[in-house]
This record gives C-alpha cells, structure tokens and sequence, in this order.
C-alpha cells in the first residue's frame, strides 16, 4: 500500500510560496518580453537636415554643429529628415505655433491631407520667449520611435530643458533629437500605482483580490473610527456652546473697536446661523450611542462631519471673540500677544521683499508696533492698534503686486481671503479692511508658483485646430 505523507501547514505554506514566486516571475518575463518592442532597425544613410531659426539665437557654428551631430544619430529607417526650428512668437501653445508655421510658410512639413506632419518627418522646436519646447513627427516616424504620447515623449522634451535653461539652444535641439532617437529616455512613472501592478494582479489574482479587499475593509474601518471620535466630541461641545449661544451672542454684538466692522459681524452671524442650523442634524444622528455598529456610524459620517466642522468652528469663534473682547477691555496680556504675532509678520515681510523701500517701510512699522507693546494700557490702544493694521496692509498689497503678481493665479485657489472669525489662526486686525498677512499671501504665491511650474513641465499634445492630429508635443522650460 503507498503511504501518503502530509506535510505541515507551514511547510505547505513554504511551497505554495515558492510556486507563487515562480509563477510571478514567468509572467513578469512573459510581460515584459510582450511589452518590449522590436528595435526599429537604424538606417545607414544621413537624413536630411533643415533648420529654421526666427529668433536669430544660432549662430552659424550651432547651425554646422546641428547639422554635423545629426548625422551622427543612430534614427531608424522612417526618419528620413530632421527639422530643427526656433520661434520667438510667446504663444501660449508651441504646438499651435508650429502648426501654423508649417501650414503657412513650410507645407511640405505637414501630410497631403494637412492634417498631421508629414512623414518620414521628426520635428525639434524650441520657442524662446515662452520658453516652451517641442518634438512632432509624422504618423510613421511616431510609431518607430514611440513619440506620439507617453513616457518617452515626455522624457525627450525634459533632455532639451537644462541647456534650454542655460541659452544653449543649439545643445537643447540636439539633445531632443538625440534623446527622441533612444528609446530607454523615459520620463520616471507616475506616482500610483506601481508598474507591476497589472501582472501581479493577473499572476496571483487571489493574493491581490485578498490585499485589495484588506485594504478596502481598512479604510471602512478607518471611516467608522474617525465617525465615533468626531461624534464623541460633538457630544461633548454641541450642548455646552447651546447653553452659552446667547451670552456668547451678547459679547460678539457687544464688541466697539474699529476691529469690529461689518465683515466681523457677518462673520460671527454666519458661524452662529450655522450653528443653530445644526439642530436637523443632531436630531439624525441623536440616535447613536457607543455600542452602535461601525456600519451605523458609517451610514451617517456625512452627517457628523457636517456637524464638527461647524462645531469646530464655534469653538474658533468663542475663543477669538473672547481674545478681542479682552483686548478692548484694556488686558495688557492680550495686547501684547497680538501684537506680537503682527511683529512676526512685519519681519517676515520685511525679510521677504527684494524692494529695500518696502522693507523699510514694514521694518519702520515694525517700530511702531513695538512703541504701541510698551503702551498697552493707553486709552487709545486699539484705534492705534486698527490705524496699524491699515498702514500694513497697504505695505502687504504693495510687495503682492510688485513681487507675486508675475504668476497666473493657480486654478484651484477659490475664495482666497484671510483667516475669518472662526478659523483658529485668525488674529485681531485680519479681514479688517481687507488685511491680510503676509504669511499668507505669500503662502498663496508659494502655490501658484508651484501649480504653474507643474501645468509648465507637464507634456502638452493638444492644438487649437480641431482638424489636426499629428503626433508628438510641447513642455515649458
């Protein structure tokens, strides 16, 4: 009789591990052998070289060294010229500026049709007032070399960026001619979700479909949890702040100083109206308790965020009007701690501007404000106080547009307005007069510096003209 063995568990788990390796490793070899295109054969003959410069930025060595290192890249057999040019239009879009050259004054760049580059064509152009860079080909010269879209695209206008920076437009051209001929410049994936992704889920479907569904079950879990602690501490306040809402009211309406104009007002009424809004909201989620399931608290997270959020931002309220109204009331602590983050601003502006008159003039506030620190008990404080934040703000305004007006206002900036009543950086003055700090708005600047550096750098493949398609595309510099 044959005697059957068993292994352990664990040992069954060594093997299975092994087999799943191998199996992942055959179809990471498969995959990358499918992916992986036939080289297109390189051409022994020179192809032909035209260059076109319309900002006169080539001298006739670039041109010869253009010319010369051309022939000496290694193209494959559908590349059978090189058209270099040099704009110096300041279009928005270098694809359009090159469309329309080419159907203007240079037909025999673009197909019969004049609806795509002309083939056997791969096209470098550089334009150098919108600092923007280009690489097109013709339908045949796209697919030997994979410059319609994608990584490579992207990665061999990115080889032409750093001498195009410097002034060396000769070396930005070649280098994308060069980099567009060789096909492992890549630009590095996108962050997500990793490259091997795909076949690992295809080779070991049962362990990905068991992380996914970990990682989906996580995040319910991390829903429910984020839903009771937020409903704990809406328990917690929601009552209280019911309780005081008439007292706080009192003190809000009761404020005098000039810090206290109508912006202020519609800030508190817009805060306390949602606050007593909240009343429909309690009364949907009234009905949980510890013990309830996550799912409960799951089905009403929307709820409870609605109502923290707005909670939130009554206690901001109540502690900022609080502060105000002690500043009015003559406490010297307060008054001193204001002022001192309006110090901190100040030097920040000061330190921040290139405008040495600017500076000066937020350095010279600056004294002020240290001048009013040592008066605080004076019966004039807060009109002092108020006159100060208006002087600033004119200061602010004036560094925003001589030094952060030169950027396009990032897409996603909203409303953008200083901290309010119920946000916790507010602080005496913001809002007052349309102050805002400077911290801020050079934070928003910061932004829209970033946002226009990330739309610049990112591949554009689109034209104004509807009926054109060919491949290829632009990126700015």
């Amino acid at each position: 009789m044959t005697r059957i063995t068993f292994l352990p568990t664990s040992h069954l788990a060594v093997v299975w591990c092994g087999v799943a390796a191998a199996l992942l490793f055959m179809f990471q070899v498969g995959a990358a052998q499918a992916q992986a295109p036939a080289p297109a054969p390189a051409q022994t003959g020179a192809v032909d070289v035209g260059i076109t410069d319309r900002a006169g930025v080539l001298s006739s060595g670039d041109q010869d060294l253009l010319r010369g290192e051309t022939d000496r890249i290694a193209f494959p057999l559908q590349v059978t010229r090189v058209e270099y040019l040099v704009f110096d239009d300041d279009g928005d879009n270098l694809n359009d500026t090159t469309e329309r050259f080419a159907q203007d004054a240079r037909p025999d760049l673009v197909a019969d049709d004049r609806k795509k580059w002309a083939p056997g064509t791969l096209i470098v152009a550089n334009d150098t007032s919108s600092r923007k860079v280009g690489i097109y080909c013709g339908d045949d010269v796209c697919a030997a070399l994979d410059l319609f879209e994608g990584r490579h695209l992207d990665g061999a206008l990115e080889a032409m960026k750093d001498p195009m920076r410097r002034g060396n437009h000769a070396v930005g051209l070649l280098s994308g001619a060069q980099a567009a001929a060789d096909p492992t410049v890549l630009a590095p994936e996108p962050e997500g979700a990793p490259g091997w992704l795909p076949w690992a889920l295809g080779g070991a479907g049962v362990v990905a479909a068991g992380a996914v569904g970990a990682g989906v079950a996580a995040s319910r879990k991390k829903k429910a949890t984020t839903a009771r602690e937020r409903y704990d501490r809406i328990s917690r306040e929601y009552g209280r702040i019911a309780g005081e809402l008439t007292g706080l009211d009192v003190r809000a309406n009761s404020l005098r100083s000039p810090l206290a104009d109508a912006e202020l007002r519609s800030q508190w009424e817009d805060v306390r109206d949602r606050f007593l809004s909240l009343d429909t909201v309690m009364g949907r989620i009234g009905d949980l308790r510890p013990d309830s399931t996550d799912a409960e608290f799951r089905a009403k997270a929307g709820d409870i965020d609605t109502a923290h959020t707005t909670v939130d931002q009554m206690l901001a309220a109540e502690q900022n009007i609080d502060q105000l109204f002690r500043m009015e009331q003559g406490d010297s602590d307060v008054r001193r701690r204001q002022l001192g983050d309006l110090h901190e601003d100040m030097l920040a502006a000061a330190l921040g501007t290139k405008d040495e008159r600017l500076a000066a003039e937020a350095r010279a506030l600056d004294a002020r404000a240290d001048d009013l620190a040592r008066d605080t008990r004076s019966a004039d404080f807060m009109d002092r106080y108020a006159r100060l934040v208006v002087d600033y703000r004119l200061v602010v305004e004036a560094i925003r547009a001589r030094e952060m007006a030169g950027v396009e206002t990032a897409k996603d900036a909203g409303d953008r307005h200083a901290p309010r009543l119920y946000d916790r950086d507010w602080r005496a003055g913001y809002g007052y007069n349309g102050f805002v700090p400077y911290y801020v708005v050079s934070s928003w600047h910061a932004h829209d510096v970033q946002a226009a550096q990330a739309a610049s750098s990112s591949t554009n493949t689109g034209y104004s003209n509807a009926s054109f398609s060919g491949g290829g595309g632009s990126s700015g510099y």
